[in-house]
């Protein structure tokens, strides 16, 4: 009898290993799917922390009231600009047109994130409990990353390019408000 033991051991350990719960392949790729497109959603989010709507407005409202101000005392003085005032109102006009498209964008912006990070967060949770088939999760997948690229175009041509341009916004208010004390005089 204590013969057969190492046998039924063995035997036993091996149906164990057969019958043991097999890890779900399926679900670990549809969650590390999902865990990339809760990564774009947190780029995104990163953006709008780094951008502060009523600084943008403000900074919008400085720069109208900056080019009417130099417009009338130019007209005043009868002050004909050069090829470099131009070009300095030129961009001037480009930052704010820039900031006025970021703050229109924003709250949009805010709150299509937020309702795609609800809507990832529920699609893991789907995908850990099988809630759906493969072909639904795929449907749902597809929508939210289709979604989710064009939100991040939109972050990227708006919430980047306004933080890529705080060192040329520094640079040209100066050079306009120099311009403007001059013309005060």
């Amino acid at each position: 009898m204590f013969k057969l033991f190492p046998y039924l051991f063995i035997l036993s350990c091996f149906y164990c290993a057969c019958n043991a719960p097999k890890p779900d392949y399926e679900t670990q790729v549809e969650l590390q799917y999902l865990d990339t497109l809760n990564d774009r959603l947190l780029g995104i989010k990163t953006l709008l922390d780094k951008v502060d709507l009523a600084d943008i407005e403000e900074r919008s409202e400085v720069i109208e009231h900056n080019l009417q101000f130099c417009s009338i005392k130019m007209e005043e003085k009868a002050i004909e600009p050069d090829e470099e005032m131009k070009r300095l109102f030129e961009e001037y006009r480009a930052l704010d047109r820039l900031y006025l498209n970021t703050a229109k964008q924003y709250t949009a912006i805010v709150k299509q994130t937020e309702e795609l990070f609800i809507q990832i967060k529920t699609l893991k949770e789907s995908a850990k409990e099988k809630d759906y088939d493969k072909v639904v999760f795929k449907v749902y997948f597809n929508q939210a990353k289709k979604e989710i690229l064009s939100l991040n175009s939109l972050a990227q041509n708006t919430l980047k390019l306004c933080v890529e341009s705080e060192s040329v916004f520094t640079r040209r208010q100066e050079e306009v408000e120099t311009l403007a004390e001059a013309l005060k005089k």
